[in-house]
Formats: structure tokens, C-alpha cells, sequence
């Protein structure tokens, strides 16, 4: 089945869209959240860390063959809206995509559905959150592993390859802490799902932490392949699930040098 799978990898990230459920901000209903991820203040907090950690770290993707999904809410402030797309056009794949309020699943599965090639027989739907970072060969490491592990199921059955080796950057206003982690459960961050063109399921299907329930899952467990960012606004807990690992100053600016495109200096100097 390798050889004719050809997966087009498409990373979804949605900037404050507006969904039904799915997040702790929910409970403040449709109202609350709207006004609680618009924001003015907000927005640009998740902007800065966008422009500073997100962006970087898939513009120095050593693979840059992928397609890049924004989603957003179709009530999307004016302003922000031609922000993220000016920030967009140094991509060679890159698109925003405005929806109505849906479910979490339905918005991404669409935004998906919105940018899908006529030549591809498989998605590789790979997750990303907005104030994130992958590392430099994430896209690579998905393209040469999902369709492995595909392979290894019945066919046409969705398969999932996750990263659980990275880094956590805690920012606050009493400075910030940079360290190392290794996941025990799976971590949503450059998590991706291969199925065939037409499946139902996506890699936004199911709780990023239990999708080795339902799907084969293949961790990576080697290779640091993340940054995340914890901060004010996580609205997830932002808590490793497994072990920490603080490195030594010199182990870590050799880290970062080898798989991000950051410096100790730069992520130690973002403010919240």
C-alpha cells in the first residue's frame, strides 16, 4: 500500500474561532467567548506569540511542502483578519478560512475539506495551536512516518503519529522558564492523523490524549519535536503529564540549535 499512498499534509491551526464547545471558555456561552477571544487585548497577546513562535517554526520546516489552514470565526474582527493574512503570504500554501460557529470537529473538517487536492489519495492532518512551535523537521518526520504506520493497519483504517519529546516555555511576568519534557500520553502539538481522502475522522476527531484508544498510534519519543507555550491564556492545563527535564543552560542552547530555529534569548525574553 506504500507506494500509492501520496498524503497531502495540511496544519490546521485555529486562532481564536469561534466553536460550540470543546474549551473551558465555553461556559461562558456563545456571547461570553466571543467577547472573551475578541478581545482587543487578547488578540494581540495571541498575535505576538503567533508572530514570534508559531510562524517561525513553520517557515523553517526542512520539508516546506505542506498546507497551511488558519481558521477563524466568519465574525472575525476586520483588522485581525487582514493581520493574519498578510502574515500568511510568504507561504507557498497558505490560507485563511472564515466559518460559522460549529463544533470543533465539524469547523476543522471543513477548513480541511476547503483546501483538499485533486491528486491526493490521503490527508495528513496535522494539529497546531496558535501559540506553538514545531520543530524544524516535524513535517518531514510526519510525511516519512504516517504512511508506515498506515501501513501497518487494515486499510483504508486512519493512523496516528505523535511527538511526545519537546520543550515547555513558561512565560510570566516574573520571568520566564524554559525546560525540558517527555509525554506520557499523546501531545496534540505536530500530532497528525493519515486516512484516505474521504474519511470521516480527522486528527481534531477525538481528545488529542486519547487517541491511542481509538486509532494505532506510533510516539515518537527521541527527537525534541515541540515548543509549548504557557501563559495567561491557555485555556487547556497547560501540565506536562510525564517527566521533566531541567537541562543545564549549555545542553539546552545545543537543543535548540539542533531542532528549532530560537535561541535560549529569544524565548527567555517574550512577555506575557
Amino acid at each position: 500500500m506504500l507506494e500509492s499512498i501520496r498524503a497531502q499534509a495540511i496544519v490546521v491551526i485555529r486562532f481564536s474561532y469561534l466553536a460550540e464547545a470543546g474549551f473551558k471558555l465555553s461556559r461562558e456561552g456563545l456571547e461570553g467567548m466571543r467577547r472573551t477571544l475578541y478581545d482587543p487585548a487578547r488578540l494581540e497577546r495571541r498575535f505576538r506569540l503567533f508572530e514570534a513562535v508559531t510562524l517561525p517554526s513553520l517557515a523553517a520546516q526542512t520539508d516546506p511542502d505542506f498546507t497551511l489552514v488558519v481558521l477563524i470565526g466568519e465574525d472575525f474582527p476586520t483588522e485581525a483578519r487582514a493581520r493574519l493574512e498578510r502574515l500568511l503570504e510568504p507561504y507557498q500554501d497558505a490560507r485563511v478560512v472564515a466559518l460559522p460557529v460549529y463544533n470543533n470537529f465539524k469547523g476543522t473538517k471543513l477548513a480541511i475539506e476547503t483546501c483538499r487536492k485533486e491528486s491526493a489519495t490521503h490527508i495528513l492532518s496535522i494539529r497546531l495551536d496558535d501559540d506553538d512551535a514545531f520543530g524544524r523537521d516535524v513535517i518531514a518526520a510526519q510525511k516519512a512516518l504516517a504512511p508506515c504506520v498506515a501501513d501497518l493497519g487494515p486499510d483504508d483504517s486512519p493512523a496516528v503519529i505523535c511527538f511526545n519529546n519537546g520543550l515547555f516555555l513558561e512565560i510570566g511576568s516574573d520571568g520566564n522558564r524554559l525546560y525540558g519534557v517527555i509525554e506520557k500520553l499523546p501531545l496534540g502539538i505536530g500530532m497528525g492523523m493519515i486516512a484516505p481522502v474521504g474519511a470521516r475522522p480527522t486528527i481534531f476527531s477525538t481528545d488529542h490524549r486519547r487517541v491511542h484508544t481509538r486509532w494505532n498510534v506510533y510516539t515518537e519519543a527521541l527527537t525534541p519535536r515541540f515548543i509549548r507555550t504557557v501563559h495567561r491564556d491557555n485555556d487547556s492545563s497547560a501540565i506536562a503529564s510525564g517527566e521533566r527535564i531541567d537541562h543545564r543552560a549549555e545542553a539546552l542552547d545545543e537543543l535548540l540549535a539542533r531542532n528549532f530555529p530560537f535561541t535560549r534569548d529569544q524565548l527567555l525574553s517574550l512577555r506575557p
